[in-house]
């Protein structure tokens, strides 16, 4: 099976991994962070608001269950921006999709213009190239809100 990745971030890291986890063709979901100018950052410095990163989730997905595409969607719907201020935010819980390749960058394009299509409100949403992907500590994977799950209970 060849599986695709994707990384969003729309505030604080647990809600959007655990969202994500939950949609069909979804394999994974990892906390982590992307986006800004440290190499290595710590969940300190990144709440210290010393990077430039943002709390994001990387996802792996399978292409023939849900494509890159109908992710964006699904994201917008859920964890889009419409405050100005968003588009020029360097805070760690900005709304922000990170593009791997023009493909995706594409694909994040058409499924703005059809979120327009359907909505009159403007999105603020970041679009920005991937440079890296930092995985989180371990003690911030597969935590939804205050208590933490075991992977096997997943």
């Amino acid at each position: 099976m060849k599986t695709e990745f994707a990384t969003f971030g729309g505030g604080c890291f647990w809600g959007v991994e655990k969202f994500l986890q939950e949609i069909p063709g979804v394999i994974d979901a990892v906390s982590g962070y992307a986006g800004g100018n440290t190499i290595d950052p710590t969940y300190s410095d990144v709440c210290g608001g010393r990077t430039g990163h943002a709390e994001v989730v990387n996802v792996e997905f399978n292409p023939t269950v849900i494509s890159f595409k109908d992710l964006v969607k699904k994201f917008l719907k859920t964890y889009r921006d419409t405050n100005e201020v968003n588009l020029n935010s360097s805070s760690q819980y900005r709304s922000i999709i990170l593009y791997r390749d023009e493909q995706q960058k594409s694909e994040i394009e058409t499924a703005f213009a059809e979120f327009y299509a359907e909505n009159t409100k403007i999105v603020t949403t970041q679009v920005r190239k991937l440079s890296k992907f930092y995985e989180a500590e371990p003690y911030h994977q597969d935590y939804y809100g205050s208590c933490r799950v075991e992977a096997s209970s997943v």
